[in-house]
């Protein structure tokens, strides 16, 4: 997944690049929105890509407590995939440009997010924009797109991608400041170490140490209804 979406995220750094030259045909705009996400998706073996790892990993660690437990006399409390769901909020920075005539425009922007553990780097797309003055200096607009970006955790090395389908209101205050909350109707995100995924299932009971949490191999997860907040400057 995160080879397509890297894939993904190079061709539309292109298009970014190219819709610099529309400037002769529309009016266009370059905006830098710095904003926060409050990432919480839950874990399930239905989560679309990343359900068979997320239920890999829940059955290979439920099978080696269950082992340390016969070999040490303890109990471990069973897992469950709704362990492995991922939670994080990340500060964004998202340079775009914006094209169009009258009340329709053009937005696409680039987006990297920092966070404690997770760090991403993306797009976001949105073809369907529409924008009135609601005074002298204000105008108001409404955005509805999508975003794509790869996800690396940084303490383990796992990889993965997150996708959202993005609603968003704004609102532009003397065609310099940029005033915008966003609501993802979809959130689809996750990241998964393969190699500690597979020696998972290799852990010895034998030994004094208890199997180690899975939550290091994947953390992945889809939810809805996320409400993020951003404020920027227009160029």
């Amino acid at each position: 997944m995160a080879v397509r979406l890297r894939s993904c995220v190079l061709g539309s750094f292109a298009l970014l690049a190219s819709l610099t030259v529309a400037k002769a045909h529309a009016d266009v705009r370059g905006v830098l929105r710095l904003g926060v996400l409050p990432l919480d998706v839950e874990s399930s073996p239905d989560t679309p890509l990343f359900g068979d790892d997320v239920d890999r990993a829940v059955r290979a660690y439920n099978a080696a407590a269950t082992a340390y437990d016969r070999a040490h006399g303890s109990a471990t409390t069973p897992l469950t995939t709704s362990a492995l769901g991922l939670s994080e909020t990340l500060f964004t920075i998202s340079p775009g440009i914006e094209a169009g005539t009258g009340p329709y425009f053009f937005r696409l922007e680039g987006m990297i997010g920092l966070g404690a553990d997770l760090r991403s780097y993306g797009v976001g797309v949105y073809p369907l924009n529409l924008q009135t003055m609601l005074g002298r200096e204000v105008a108001g607009y409404v955005s509805a797109g999508g975003t794509a970006s790869v996800l690396d955790e940084t303490s383990s090395g796992a990889s993965g991608g997150l996708v959202t389908l993005r609603l968003a209101a704004g609102v532009r205050l003397a065609e310099r400041i940029v005033i915008e909350l966003g609501f993802s109707a979809f959130v689809l995100g996750g990241v998964v170490d393969t190699e500690r995924l597979q020696t998972m299932s290799m852990y010895d009971p034998r030994g004094e140490t208890p199997p180690p949490a899975p939550d290091g191999a994947v953390e992945a997860g889809s939810g809805r209804g996320l409400v993020d907040v951003s404020v920027g400057l227009t160029f």
